[in-house]
């Protein structure tokens, strides 16, 4: 059996206006030693019916329909039928950039185990910025010399996504590596803190090859969850085994604390998300209650720059009026993850 260069898992739930462009800026180039893995997650428009009839054109296309369950068990069971021997995902709204494929053909060599490389932010259609991983392109030979520079890549959050990454499907599945499925926010990061722990042989690429799209006010729309900051302390105690595991963790404390305050202050900024149905009392004892809590208590930290520092000034005032007051203005700029 025909062994493809790369599998692409698209999984896709309610995406009929985008997952037209997502698979032609597959198709529409130059490449055809691939698999599109399209597993449509219960969809109740007609995305189903669109991959349908674009799969019926081209034999790349693998179409598959699941009952809705979400993103992390469509994209896991998109990792088992997997055929190729590398890997990636795409999320229905995004696209890739037109040199794509010629790139990372370039890049990834026989030992490759992970490429990483960076992306486009559109708004509206418009490219907004551009992130990169680092300042150059980097070959990792051993996982020792990959260390120092995965903190880095976990400090700029480059280290979060899957769709910026390509993984050697061998070592994925030898591995039993999953997305989780008991959590909906951080399942990527979660995922690609198990990729890295062990991984030896990595590349960086210091070009954008996706676009990631956002639309406007999606952060105020999306779902407010009162267990985030939990779920957001589970991943540090994750990032923390890693860190402790590599013997690295005294040195990246100040990382650490960094991402614990902005993770507080986002928090608190998601109760002005629309689906937020708290009152104005009910607000400010939701802060009042997470400020009071042992277990997740803010404790004296290191801070690494002015904006982390700012943020910790206003926690540490432990004044629910004044955390509620700068949270709503925060929300309007959304500047946090």
């Amino acid at each position: 059996m025909h062994v493809p260069f790369l599998s692409i898992v698209i999984p896709v739930y309610n995406a009929e206006h985008t997952i037209s462009r997502a698979i032609k800026s597959i198709t529409s180039q130059e490449f055809d030693n691939l698999e599109i893995i399209i597993v449509n997650d219960g969809s109740t428009d007609q995305s189903f019916q669109i991959c349908k009839k674009l799969s019926l054109n081209n034999q790349i296309i693998r179409l598959f329909h699941r009952e809705n369950a979400g993103v992390s068990t469509a994209r896991n069971y998109g990792i088992e039928q997997a055929r190729g021997k590398y890997i990636t995902f795409l999320d229905a709204d995004d696209y890739y950039s037109e040199n794509f494929f010629k790139i990372i053909t370039s890049e990834i060599e026989e030992n490759t185990q992970l490429l990483l490389y960076g992306y486009n932010i559109v708004r509206n259609g418009v490219p907004m910025v551009s992130r990169l991983p680092l300042k150059e392109n980097v070959q990792f030979s051993n996982k020792y010399e990959f260390r120092e520079t995965a903190v880095t890549l976990i400090s700029n959050e480059m280290i979060n996504a899957p769709w910026n990454k390509i993984y050697l499907t061998s070592y994925i599945k030898n591995n039993q590596f999953e997305f989780p499925t008991d959590i909906d926010i951080g399942e990527d990061l979660s995922f690609n803190l198990l990729v890295i722990k062990g991984v030896k042989f990595v590349k960086v690429c210091n070009q954008t090859l996706v676009n990631y799209t956002v639309k406007k006010g999606e952060g105020l729309v999306s779902r407010f969850r009162p267990n985030r900051l939990e779920i957001r302390i589970s991943l540090l105690d994750q990032i923390k085994g890693t860190l402790d595991c590599w013997n690295i963790l005294s040195e990246n404390q100040s990382m650490l604390d960094r991402l614990m305050i902005r993770d507080y202050m986002a928090s608190f900024i998601d109760l002005y998300k629309k689906t937020c149905k708290f009152s104005n009392k009910e607000k400010l004892n939701f802060i009042k209650n997470v400020l009071i809590r042992e277990d997740i208590k803010l404790k004296k930290c290191s801070t690494p720059d002015l904006s982390t520092y700012i943020l910790k000034v206003i926690l540490r005032t432990k004044n629910s009026v004044i955390i509620l007051f700068f949270a709503k203005l925060l929300s309007l700029k959304r500047g946090f993850r």
